[in-house]
């Protein structure tokens, strides 16, 4: 979906404890930029809302089949399948996202929601296939980035090893650096 106008859901997930950081700065900015276009907008600040990135056992038994998925992760879900287009506003850290985002993502990105094997034991990314944004806080420049190869791993781990994984297109997800 290319033309923002007809959006009419978007999720901003925040992952960076400050909140007078540039990532909230950014998160600010789309959102009261999107509401003015008449786009409903609604933010997942992660550390604020005090989301517990590490897997736990529940987890691990809910992805065995033998539970159901935690409340907080049915929740996140929801809030994804809601969207329209997906914004992660992050600080880069070790040239990656951090470590809260990525528990977001073993979490709430879990099997039989996100993606599943048929009966061949083929993947099938189950995420329905919107546009979704990495923005990336960090010292440098983009062509610095691309020059030693950090935004082509972010795409490889991120773009590719997450969201095509789980059916999102990787060509409709861009990350760029915001210094």
């Amino acid at each position: 979906m290319s033309n923002l106008n007809k959006l009419e859901h978007a999720l901003i997930v925040i992952t960076h404890p400050d909140t007078q950081s540039l990532s909230h700065q950014i998160a600010q900015h789309i959102s009261h930029d999107l509401t003015r276009k008449g786009v409903l907008v609604e933010i997942a600040d992660l550390y604020k809302e005090g989301f517990q990135a590490a897997m736990k056992l529940s987890d691990i038994e809910a992805y065995r089949g033998r539970q159901a998925l935690d409340a907080d992760v049915q929740f996140e879900q929801a809030r994804f399948d809601r969207a329209d287009v997906v914004y992660f506003i992050f600080p880069v850290y070790w040239w990656s996202v951090p470590a809260f985002l990525k528990g977001w993502f073993e979490r709430v990105f879990s099997q039989d929601w996100a993606y599943k094997y048929d009966e061949q034991g083929n993947l099938l990314g189950t995420l329905k296939n919107i546009p979704v944004k990495l923005i990336g806080t960090a010292t440098g420049t983009q062509s610095g980035y691309d020059r030693h190869g950090y935004t082509q791993a972010i795409h490889k781990q991120i773009v590719e090893g997450i969201f095509a994984y789980c059916g999102i297109d990787g060509d409709c997800s861009k990350f760029c650096v915001s210094t």
